[in-house]
């Protein structure tokens, strides 16, 4: 007896066919692994981002400080440049870290469609106190750009602009 004759015979039987009942709860089963496999965490994200991202943090960096935030201890280690980075929140979806006085990155990750996406903000203060961020969004998987990055203007007044309360 062939595999199509086996199913045949199976759908004719109805849910009376062991053969049938074994299929369908292998198909059921290799599914839901599948969609487990594709969503991905922050953690693993985290722990995938190149160092590119990042230059002036390992990968034993970015593990460390997961590893203090689970410890409940303060999250910072000395980066590449001698300086302290600290990361400041951490849950199931999104993290901060203060990169430097200067840099400070926020990362969120959420399914779209079938592709887990994490979206990069990094916040860059300058000396004159103004805040510039900019977003990018990756594919979390393989860390490809899905759009491209996009700059949001400050929001704080500018220097030399007055500060008038709303009416």
């Amino acid at each position: 007896m062939n595999f199509m004759t086996s199913i045949s015979k199976a759908l004719r039987e109805g849910w009376q066919s062991p053969f049938l009942r074994i299929v369908v709860i292998i198909f059921i089963i290799s599914h839901l692994s599948f969609l487990n496999s594709q969503a991905q965490t922050i953690r693993e994200a985290f722990k995938a981002m190149p160092d590119s991202l990042v230059p002036y943090l390992t990968a034993n960096n970015r593990l460390d400080l997961m590893d203090f935030m689970d410890a409940k201890m303060k999250a910072t280690v000395t980066n590449l440049l001698e300086g302290q980075t600290e990361m400041t929140f951490l849950s199931d979806d999104s993290l901060a870290i203060r990169m430097s006085d200067a840099l400070t990155i926020e990362m969120k990750t959420q399914k779209v469609d079938t592709v887990t996406v994490a979206t990069l903000k990094r916040i860059y203060n300058t000396r004159e106190g103004e805040r510039q961020a900019v977003l990018t969004r990756y594919d979390a998987r393989t860390w490809k750009e899905l759009t491209p990055a996009t700059v949001i203007e400050s929001t704080l007044p500018k220097f030399d602009e007055k500060v008038t309360p709303n009416s």
